[in-house]
């Protein structure tokens, strides 16, 4: 019996099971001005699939909401010292709604948000720490190489910079730990609001052949339509953003402006894994340095055998870059994918979606290479805000597509549906001009005695004054 539990516990620590996430919040009013604010937490990881039961998906329990992945093997945890400073935070449990599984990459998605009632201007971070990533290469033992590099925390004043490197390594390490978490900030911004940091998303893991150059889009949207960035994670003594991972990413360049990644494959082996782990961050503008919030992505490159038809398959659906619903609006859009490869099919299809959202079934068009998938959602109250929506398809050559990602501003019902940025729709102008004229004259009489002559001058002056009054009205919907 001793054995059999020690046989256990081994192989419990040494799983490896963390395919990477992110974690952010917001406050659900940005106004409130009580002793405690509201303050939704929402969690999203992704897991390998084949790990147990506690990771385990299919559309069963995407349906049924049940039972929750990972529930009871961790939580997010108020990180900061001492624990008074935590404004009344309680630890929430890890445990996610299961949104999307893929059998192809060996991947579940999850997510979920809860609301706790935090005290007003508190500051302070949280995060989920365990262990073990998926077996990695790192870049921290027995390589060499050259990295330059600019931080950014959360009260730093450090201009940003795009951030590259050149190391390559071999080294491997079977038990990653992980730190995944954000910094919360409730004193006001400087328009008297409390700020709704920005929400990112990515698929976890993301195949890339080898000896390629791949640009990773991270898809971003804030809320406050704030300017946005990207970073390196780091480790520093006020907050642990990354575990055992917060190197950059060996043979990666990243374009911190636009959060672009390039990931440089060349000598690199098929069946390597390499975590990325970054932080978004919101500015006021562009022309400022010091952060509002920063918020974690971090997933999962695995490097895999070239193909010999190189053309990916293409991701395409009719919706602009955002989309705003109202809350209990029942939303459906179609995503159309065309194999890049003749000869094959498509395998598979997986999102990392908001809560809630139901994938279709795919279906070819007619036979043709062309096929569709429908995505229904019908968002609730705890998903007023930003959510990203992003999906990748694989082919049977095992061809990955790029990441497809779409963004959607959730408004409460009666609101009019407007992404950030956007001006309210069916605004008219109207201008009326009205003129007045004033008409002077002056007469002017010259008399000469000499030649008994007259002389009458007659001056006439004339000012217009020129009124605009604009009046704009707007149409609101209810």
């Amino acid at each position: 019996m001793i054995l059999i539990i020690v046989l256990l516990y081994v192989a419990f620590v040494e799983s490896t099971h963390f395919y990477g996430g992110t974690v952010t919040w917001k406050p659900v009013d940005n106004t409130a001005n009580g002793s405690k604010i509201a303050i939704m937490f929402t969690q999203s990881y992704q897991w390998r699939r084949s790990f147990g039961s506690s990771t385990y998906c299919n559309q069963s329990i995407i349906v049924n909401q049940s039972p929750k992945l990972s529930s009871g093997s961790g939580t997010l945890q108020c990180t900061t010292t001492p624990s008074s400073a935590c404004g009344s935070y309680s630890a929430l449990d890890i445990g996610e709604y299961c949104t999307d599984f893929s059998t192809v990459v060996d991947s579940s998605s999850g997510q979920i948000s809860t609301i706790e009632n935090i005290t007003a201007s508190s500051s302070f971070c949280v995060a989920f720490q365990g262990n073990a990533w998926i077996g990695l290469q790192s870049s921290n033992c027995g390589s060499t190489g050259r990295k330059r590099r600019s931080y950014t925390s959360s009260k730093s004043t450090t201009k940003r910079t795009t951030v590259s490197t050149t190391t390559i390594t071999g080294c491997y390490s079977t038990s990653a730990a992980w730190s995944i978490g954000c910094c919360l900030d409730l004193t006001l911004r400087p328009d008297g609001f409390i700020n709704t940091p920005p929400v990112a998303t990515i698929i976890s893991p993301i195949q890339v052949p080898v000896n390629t150059l791949t640009n990773i889009s991270i898809p971003v949207i804030d809320a406050d339509n704030d300017y946005t960035s990207c970073r390196w994670a780091q480790k520093t003594a006020g907050f642990d953003e990354c575990g055992d991972v917060c190197q950059t990413a060996p043979g990666s360049v990243l374009d911190g402006d636009n959060c672009m990644l390039t990931f440089n494959s060349t000598g690199k082996s098929a069946g390597q894994y390499y975590a990325v782990t970054l932080m978004v961050e919101d500015f006021y503008d562009q022309s400022t340095y010091t952060p509002f919030s920063s918020v974690p992505i971090q997933f999962l490159i695995h490097i895999v055998n070239a193909s010999v038809c190189p053309l990916k398959p293409t991701i395409s659906s009719t919706l602009s870059a955002c989309t705003a619903i109202q809350v209990g609006d029942t939303f459906s859009f179609t995503l159309t994918v065309v194999q890049g490869c003749s000869g094959t099919t498509l395998q598979d299809f997986f999102t990392m979606p908001p809560l809630n959202m139901i994938k279709g079934s795919i279906v070819q068009v007619g036979t043709t290479n062309t096929w569709t998938i429908t995505e229904t959602w019908t968002p609730t109250a705890l998903q007023v805000g930003s959510q990203v929506y992003c999906a990748m398809a694989t082919d049977s050559a095992q061809i990955q597509s790029d990441q497809y990602c779409l963004t959607f501003t959730v408004v409460t019902a009666g609101s009019l549906p407007l992404c950030p940025g956007e001006a309210p729709p069916n605004t008219t102008t109207t201008t009326a001009t009205t003129e007045t004229t004033t008409t002077t004259t002056t007469d002017t009489t010259t008399a000469t005695t000499t030649t008994a002559t007259t002389t009458t001058t007659s001056t006439t002056t004339t000012a217009t004054i020129r009124t605009t009054t604009t009046i704009t009205s707007t149409t609101e919907y209810v």
